[in-house]
């Protein structure tokens, strides 16, 4: 089969020249109904095709089918031709044997770019007509400047650009019973991330990805990491009265987690900023010029430049209180009480929530701070085990937020679980219609009955196709389009994931 782009306007000039001959025909043949079908049918057509052309813009193509027959007797071969040709005949399709040197089959066998190429018969189509012949099908699958996801049943390899403009957004589901392949392929799919150079937060719950982030020389957030709460961000400053706004901040964090003494904590939060010589006014948190003393607006400050929590401490001297925020500073939040020593210009993050995801204070601020501080454009975020995240509904409703957020600013959420049924318990299933629909690309590994039941029920996939799935493989939906893919790795993948993957191999 060969498909071949037509001028448009070309095409128009000869369909209109058609139409009025045809209009013309008809008021001068015979009266045969035979004859005023055949041209009155030719006419629709014609018509049909110069409307989809004209109104609704679709492209138009010449088809050309070729097909080879072999058999070890003469006389059965021209009986197979004859009668394969008589079924097209039946349909309205004419049909040419080529000759017995079988030129034309040669000459269309040629490399495409042979200049003058006549095929036997041609058909036009249009665009529609076209996508209904190659029913899965789509340039989605086979993107220029995609990363490798696998390869498909026919062994063709199957490339994705999630941030390609083509596409609305580029959130994915990933869904799959434990031991299916689904973390194997998260991994994957991060590596071949990382050396596009795009940034990657990785929420996680199991502790699955810290060797791959170390690896990569990423970091490790809530492990060896800090983050200052009480440190002034560029994003606080452009605000009135920072200073202020974000001691509120810190007060309702820290009460979050425990009750303390808010007018108490505020008056000495007030001490602490002041000895620091911090104050509202925006020059006390920013400097004018570098080393070189080339004029720089507005540039902060160091981050060691900073009071933290345990700076906080010294100055309680109500026992109480004290107590109260030391336990705090070893405990909840003692990845919060010391400066930030996060390298900000890596491109990999882990945050461990192993000890964090059961505090649904703590994982919202959390969240928030990450939403906060992404400025990277085709930044991916990960949220792992997101079936863990449904014990409260607090935590739901911030990745429900971050959706809304994130397409603004052309960033991939990508939630990865084993339990989609989780969802459908809160609030008639509206937050997992709400990630499923704001999920461009959805990847279905091998599950068991209930969950691929339910997935069937809620997006076109039939549940067997899922449950036929083995270890490492899964089906890639994107709107109505589907492809089964095997996932395979490399060496060097394999060697960096260091994981049992025998199903994986090529």
């Amino acid at each position: 089969m060969y498909v071949s782009k037509q001028d448009p306007i070309k095409i128009l000039n000869n369909l209109t020249y058609n139409i009025g001959a045809v209009s013309s025909e008809l008021n001068t043949i015979n009266k045969s109904q035979r004859n005023i079908d055949i041209l009155s049918m030719t006419k629709d057509e014609s018509a049909s095709m110069r409307k989809k052309i004209q109104v609704e813009n679709q492209e138009i193509y010449i088809i050309s089918l070729i097909f080879s027959f072999y058999s070890n007797d003469f006389n059965q071969l021209l009986k197979i031709i004859f009668s394969i040709k008589a079924k097209f005949f039946s349909k309205g399709i004419s049909a040419e044997i080529t000759n017995f040197r079988h030129l034309e089959f040669y000459l269309s066998n040629l490399p495409l770019t042979l200049k003058n190429k006549e095929l036997l018969n041609k058909i036009y189509v249009t665009t529609d007509a076209l996508s209904n012949i190659f029913p899965f099908y789509t340039t989605n699958f086979i993107d220029e400047n995609g990363i490798m996801l696998g390869y498909t049943s026919e062994n063709k390899i199957c490339r994705l650009d999630i941030f390609s403009s083509k596409y609305e957004n580029a959130n994915i589901c990933i869904f799959g019973s434990s031991g299916s392949g689904k973390s194997y392929f998260t991994k994957l799919f991060i590596i071949r991330n990382y050396f596009l150079n795009r940034k990657q937060i990785i929420f996680d719950i199991e502790g699955e990805y810290l060797d791959l982030c170390n690896s990569f020389y990423g970091t490790t957030l809530f492990y060896n990491t800090y983050v200052n709460i009480l440190e002034i961000t560029k994003k606080d400053i452009m605000q009135e009265n920072f200073l202020d706004k974000k001691i509120e901040k810190v007060l309702k964090f820290i009460n979050g987690i425990h009750e303390i003494d808010i007018p108490y904590v505020r008056t000495k939060l007030y001490k602490l900023y002041q000895d620091f010589n911090i104050s509202n006014d925006i020059m006390s948190v920013t400097r004018l010029e570098d080393e070189s003393n080339i004029y720089l607006e507005h540039e902060m400050i160091q981050d060691d430049k900073f009071p933290t929590l345990r700076d906080l401490i010294k100055y309680l001297d109500n026992s109480v209180q004290k107590d109260i925020l030391s336990s705090l500073t070893e405990n909840e939040l003692k990845f919060f009480s010391k400066k930030t020593n996060i390298k900000k210009e890596n491109k990999l993050y882990v945050l461990n929530m192993s000890n964090i995801v059961n505090n649904s204070f703590l994982v919202s601020k959390i969240i928030e701070y990450i939403m906060n501080n992404i400025e990277d454009i085709n930044t991916i975020i990960y949220i792992d085990e997101l079936w863990k995240f449904v014990k409260e509904e607090e935590i739901l409703e911030m990745i429900f937020n971050m959706y809304k957020t994130i397409r603004k600013r052309n960033c991939s959420i990508v939630t990865i679980t084993q339990e989609i049924t989780d969802f459908y318990r809160y609030k008639n299933g509206i937050y997992a219609n709400t990630i499923l629909n704001n999920s461009k690309f959805k990847f279905f590994f091998k599950s068991n009955y209930t969950e691929a039941r339910t997935i069937s029920d809620n997006l076109t996939v039939d549940p067997n196709s899922i449950l036929s799935l083995k270890k490492a493989e899964a089906i890639l939906l994107i709107d109505n389009n589907s492809v089964k893919l095997k996932i395979s790795p490399n060496e060097f993948e394999r060697g960096i994931i260091n994981e049992d993957d025998s199903s994986c191999k090529q």
